[in-house]
Parts: structure tokens; C-alpha cells; sequence
């Protein structure tokens, strides 16, 4: 009797640890031991900027991607994740998953200490020819000495890649690691599933071309203010301006562009002097790179106007003529329209008004009024003129109604943590079940107990 008394308590014991361990394991993702994601990359689903090419989403075998086609003729196509990023003295090992056509391309570096083009700003970089197989490339720009790098700022200013004649390009993500070694295993496990790095739920802005590029450039220091005016349709929501390569006619230290957004109130001298939807400030800016204008507000349909003070060193813009424009809008200078220049530039625009903000309701302009006349006295006094200077009145500032509503994102640093949610809401199926047998198994134990004692009163 004593032993079976003892296998069974040993049998409860065993059930009842084999559930918890089931949970423990259902609870941790069956065990699998979660990816780190990189310190710093970008995806095909981030904002880019491209010049002499066109990237378009594309899907193919379920997996979706950018695909990006050099202009017919072009062998300068170029496109780069964001602008003021890039490899750091930290993370100078870039690993970038793509497929091309196949070709010779460049890394391309842009510097204020360095003028474009100069030895150390570019590095010639053989793609292979991938069909629909996607590759992996780890280069250690650390091997190159970093000749453009920026050391009060700690990275490369600038970075892009140069298609050249690369026919077309296949981008899914470009990453930055410490080391080879981290930039493989990520690689590695990015290819069994472990990990991605692609967030579907990030806004992802189409870009419409306003202007294309002309050989005009205009220098905007040249200027007290520009702007733009431009309208919005409707279903589509606004997200950002984009200055296409604005230039800085070579090398400058301090190029700087501030901006700020007015909703159409009426005309153009009442709208810029309403209240700021958003502000912008573009500084020390590198020659022919984009200026991408994020105001960190989304803006439903409607006229806007994009004010622009330019200060220091050189900035502007290329242009091309007004007839090439191909979007309800105008451009100003000094506050005066300008009718036959007009920026070479891109619009940012999100499909439907989900995500835009309501705008704030307009202050009533005020209408002119006539000053009273005094009725004449039999003898006119003239009255002698004195030198009391007129007071200023201190404007007030009308306070923003409208706040700006922040992108929706879906971001946990990758992890996955359903199960650790479920595990603090209760005990998983997995530790119920295994409960429930070793208390099962337990009353067997005392039911043969007690049946064990009745016998031996017998």
C-alpha cells in the first residue's frame, strides 16, 4: 500500500510541474529568444527622397517592398533613406537587403567640410545582377576613414545611394550595426523569420510632384520671405513639402530655412498673419540635398500657405516655370506673386482624412470703418501741429484651437509581448490544465487511502 500511496503522489507531482512548465513556455513564446532590433535603420515604408528615379510600393510573393527605376537616359539616379542620416564612429557597418537589375552604384557622402565629389565623399559599390533573390550587402564604412565624417555632430552628414545606371532597384531595409559579426547574425535572422524590421502600420505618405527641375535656381537669402500656396483636394490629407536638391551654390557652414504653415484665411496678406499650424527649421543644410518639411501635423483638405525665411549663408531652391507646374498652386516672393518661376518641389499627401487634424476656426477679419467727420464751425482754427509720436499698440497673439495629432504608430522595439500581457492578466491554459490533472491525480491518492483503511478494519 506504501507504495502505491508513493507513486502516485509522485505521479500528482509530476502533472502538476509538467503543466506550470507548459505555461512557463506558452507564456515566453514556446521559448524562442526575441531579436534585438538595430540602433538605427530605415524601411522601404519610411520616408525617402530620390532624384533622377521613382519608387513605387510593389508586392511580390507576399513581400512588399520599394521599387525604384533610374529616369530613361539618367546616370545620376539617387535615392537616401532621410536626410542627416547615416552611418556613425558607433554603427559604421551598414547592411542593406535589396535586388537590382545589376550594376556599378556608389555610396555617396555629403559634407559641409568637403565639396561634393571630392575624394572620400563616394565609394564604388558593385551590385550583382539578383533577379528575384534577395541579397544582403555588409560594408564597413569604418574602412573608408571616414573622410566626409562630422565629428562635432558624431556621423556622416549625409548619406545616399547612387544607382548611376543601375537600371532599377528592389529597397526593402538599410540598418546600421557596431560590427560585421552583429550586422550577419542579424541578417541571418531576419532570413529564418525571426525578426523584421517592417512596421505596417506606419503612415506612408504618395509623393506628387509640383514642379519638375529647371535650370533656374533662385537663392532665397536673396529674399526678406518666400512662399507657397497650394491647395489640398479633396480625400487626400497634407503630410509634408519637399524642396527637391536645394542648393547652397557649393559648401556652406550655416544655410538655414525656417518655415511655418497658415491655413487660407480670406487672402494672402490675412493668412500669413494668422495663427502657425506648424513650424519647420532646416539647419546647417548640405548642397543639393532635399529639404524634407515635416510640420508635425497632418492637415485635412483645403489652402494652405507655407512661409519661408532664409538666413545666413545661401539656400534655395531650382526652379522651372509656372506652365510646368502641375498642382493648384503659386509661389511668392517678398510677399509679391511671382508669375513665371516656381520651385522644383514635391507634396506629400496621405489617401483619405483619417488621421488629419480639425482646423482651428478663423478670428473675423476686421472690416474698415469711417473715422467720423467734425461738423465745421462758423470759423475754422487752424491748430498748431505737435511732435507727440504716435503709441504702438503691443499685438496679441491669437492662441492655436487646434492640436497637432500625433502619427499613429505601432512601435514595442520589436517584441513580442502578447503572451507577457496574458501572463499578468491570469494563468494560461497550459498552467490550468496541468492544476487540474495533479488534483485530479491527488484524490485518486485519497480515495485509494481510505479505501486502503476500510479494508484493513475488515
Amino acid at each position: 500500500m506504501k507504495k502505491i500511496f508513493a507513486f502516485l503522489l509522485t505521479l500528482a507531482l509530476f502533472v502538476t510541474c509538467t503543466g506550470a512548465a507548459f505555461a512557463e513556455e506558452a507564456g515566453t513564446g514556446a521559448g524562442t529568444e526575441s531579436v534585438a532590433l538595430p540602433d538605427f535603420y530605415k524601411t522601404y515604408v519610411d520616408d525617402y527622397a530620390a532624384t533622377n528615379c521613382v519608387g513605387s510600393l510593389e508586392t511580390s510573393d507576399g513581400v512588399k517592398y520599394l521599387h525604384i527605376v533610374g529616369d530613361e537616359g539618367t546616370s545620376d539616379a539617387y535615392f537616401f533613406p532621410e536626410n542627416g542620416w547615416g552611418p556613425t564612429l558607433d554603427h559604421p557597418v551598414l547592411l542593406l537587403k535589396y535586388r537590382s537589375a545589376g550594376g556599378v552604384g556608389q555610396f555617396f557622402f555629403t559634407t559641409a567640410a568637403i565639396a561634393a565629389g571630392e575624394p572620400g565623399t563616394y565609394i564604388d559599390q558593385e551590385f550583382p545582377e539578383s533577379g528575384t533573390e534577395w541579397k544582403y550587402l555588409v560594408y564597413d564604412f569604418s574602412k573608408n576613414g571616414f573622410a566626409c565624417f562630422d565629428e562635432e555632430a558624431q556621423k556622416v552628414v549625409f548619406f545616399r545611394i547612387d544607382l548611376n545606371s543601375i537600371e532599377w532597384m528592389d529597397y526593402s531595409y538599410v540598418a546600421f550595426f557596431k560590427t560585421v559579426d552583429e550586422a550577419n547574425a542579424f541578417a541571418e535572422d531576419e532570413k529564418a523569420g525571426k525578426v523584421t524590421l517592417i512596421d505596417e502600420t506606419k503612415i506612408s505618405p504618395v509623393k506628387y510632384v509640383v514642379s519638375p527641375r529647371g535650370s533656374d535656381p533662385q537663392n532665397f537669402v536673396n529674399h526678406y520671405s518666400s512662399a507657397i500656396e497650394f491647395t489640398v483636394p479633396e480625400g487626400k490629407s497634407f503630410y509634408g513639402y519637399v524642396l527637391s536638391a536645394a542648393p547652397t551654390w557649393n559648401a556652406q557652414e550655416n544655410s538655414n530655412l525656417e518655415a511655418t504653415i497658415y491655413a487660407w484665411n480670406n487672402d494672402y496678406d490675412t493668412t500669413v498673419e494668422g495663427t502657425p499650424l506648424g513650424t519647420f527649421l532646416e539647419e546647417q543644410h548640405a548642397d543639393n540635398i532635399n529639404i524634407v518639411m515635416n510640420f508635425g501635423v497632418i492637415l485635412p483638405p483645403g489652402k494652405y500657405v507655407i512661409y519661408m525665411v532664409a538666413e545666413d549663408d545661401p539656400i534655395g531652391a531650382w526652379g522651372g516655370t509656372i506652365d510646368d507646374v502641375a498642382f493648384d498652386a503659386m509661389f511668392y516672393f517678398d510677399d509679391t506673386e511671382e508669375e513665371n518661376w516656381f520651385p522644383y518641389s514635391e507634396i506629400l499627401l496621405l489617401d483619405g482624412t483619417e488621421h488629419a487634424i480639425e482646423l482651428p476656426t478663423p478670428g473675423p477679419t476686421a472690416e474698415p470703418t469711417e473715422k467720423p467727420t467734425a461738423a465745421p464751425t462758423e470759423e475754422a482754427t487752424e491748430i498748431p501741429a505737435t511732435d507727440v509720436p504716435a503709441t504702438d499698440v503691443p499685438a496679441t497673439d491669437v492662441p492655436a484651437t487646434g492640436e497637432p495629432v500625433s502619427e499613429p504608430t505601432a512601435n514595442n522595439g520589436g517584441e513580442d509581448k502578447s503572451g507577457e500581457s496574458e501572463g499578468k492578466k491570469g494563468l494560461s491554459k497550459g498552467a490550468i490544465a496541468g492544476i487540474i490533472a495533479g488534483a485530479v491525480v491527488a484524490v485518486c491518492v485519497v480515495v485509494a487511502i481510505i479505501v486502503g483503511v476500510k479494508k484493513k478494519k475488515k
